[in-house]
């Protein structure tokens, strides 16, 4: 892995190398968006 982007959560700086760790808002976003779309229509399936 080259990089890992991450939000501004402050645990993810003691375990992940300060080299390789960037933290955005811009890099999280999309990801996080797909993860809210992906559990909205997971509950309906559920019913």
């Amino acid at each position: 892995m080259g990089i890992i982007t991450s939000d501004y959560w402050n645990p993810y700086e003691a375990f992940i190398l300060k080299e390789k760790h960037i933290q955005t808002k811009a890099e999280t976003f999309t990801v996080k968006s797909y993860n809210m779309l992906f559990r909205h229509f997971l509950a309906r399936l559920r019913r």
